[in-house]
């Protein structure tokens, strides 16, 4: 079922807590004890304060202790710390064009993929030396498939992906394939975009099309402990994420397609069933919802656009904050996308990571007041 919009409803409020430490370090700090027992203000007074500007690098990924950022450019990938923006490591992909990277659970393993000419890897390196640890076996051939999702085992012993667009599991230690996913239903030649293994551990989650028949566009999930499977129908625009409890999915779409009434949603489903609670619609001006990703405490998400970003609340759907990403350069073709193309949370929700085509990577506080 659909949930309820309550503009100024205790839960929004409740969101707003986890977003509020002191002055001080944003590593270090502990939030504030906020009375929300009456009304507040707190909503109209939610801003993004841009501590550091990273230049040169496309994209950025938190380690899961939040100390550290593995940040990307076209062939190279640097692990950076965040307080003292120390390089740990450097790696090198000679010849190639990085799509993403991420780390393992336990923040010692950085996984990438990869596009050389017309072919796309997968390759794990150690966090610490930026020296490869093993290349996946599979290849991908398809320049259009995205390839950026990289989602590990909480154990961090196996690692999806939809490399040759097959859904596969694969051992991480030995890059042998350990389980593949393929539909009982659908049509004969239909392709995984998209694979995503939940944070628990528990599902399996891949977007499947066919090359043939173009409406099929479906969602097929995997339980791996009670072996259930579903499936829905959707077509993700250009990505997606589980919320931090498993039981949640956010992806970006576009409703009504080339119709007047177009427009770019996020949309929330429900993994257990299957079933779309939520469509929170993004700006006209923003012209499209590029990136997505949910807070930690799966209270809101944020919603990167054309230029601009922005934290939604998602009970009652309602903007709370915006910022700009790109800023006006002279000279600069109007035509150009300005596209923010990642868009993420650091694990204790007091940072957001934005990054996009105008090769930075901003960080931003999450502070009220």
């Amino acid at each position: 079922m659909i949930l309820s919009l309550t503009y100024m409803s205790k839960r929004i409020i409740a969101f707003l807590s986890a977003l509020i430490w002191s002055s001080g370090s944003a590593l270090n700090d502990k939030p504030m004890t906020v009375d929300y027992s009456a009304e507040s203000s707190a909503l109209s007074s939610i801003k993004l304060t841009k501590t550091q500007v990273l230049d040169g690098v496309r994209k950025g990924s938190f380690s899961h202790d939040g100390t550290r950022l593995v940040l990307i450019d076209r062939n190279y990938a640097d692990v950076t710390e965040i307080a003292t923006r120390r390089k740990l490591a450097h790696i090198v992909v000679a010849n190639g064009m990085l799509l993403a990277a991420e780390f393992s659970p336990d923040s010692q393993i950085v996984a990438t993929t990869y596009r050389i000419g017309q072919n796309t890897k997968a390759t794990l390196w150690d966090a610490s030396s930026g020296r490869e640890k093993v290349t996946l076996a599979g290849i991908d051939n398809d320049w259009r498939r995205p390839l950026d999702d990289l989602s590990f085992s909480p154990d961090g012993h196996l690692l999806a992906s939809s490399l040759g667009g097959i859904a596969r599991l694969w051992d991480t230690a030995t890059a042998k394939e350990v389980r593949r996913f393929v539909p009982e239903s659908g049509p004969p030649d239909k392709q995984a975009e998209r694979a995503l293994l939940s944070p628990d551990g528990k599902w399996l989650m891949a977007y499947f099309i066919s090359p043939t028949e173009r409406t099929y566009k479906k969602v097929h999930l995997w339980n791996l402990e009670s072996g259930k499977q579903q499936e829905f129908e959707t077509e993700i625009y250009l990505d997606w994420q589980f919320s931090a409890d498993s039981k949640l999915l956010v992806l970006t779409a576009t409703v009504d397609k080339g119709k007047q009434t177009e427009r770019s949603v996020a949309e929330i489903w429900d993994v257990d069933s299957g079933s779309r609670l939520k469509v929170i619609e993004v700006q006209p001006e923003w012209r499209g919802a590029f990136t997505v990703a949910f807070s930690p405490d799966m209270k809101a998400i944020a919603i990167g656009g054309y230029k601009r970003f922005g934290i939604f609340a998602i009970d009652s759907g309602e903007l709370l904050v915006s910022e700009t990403h790109h800023q006006s350069r002279f000279f600069q073709d109007s035509n150009l996308p300005d596209e923010v193309n990642d868009i993420e949370f650091s694990p204790d929700g007091r940072l957001l990571l934005t990054g996009g085509n105008d090769l930075t990577v901003k960080l931003w506080r999450i502070v009220l007041g």
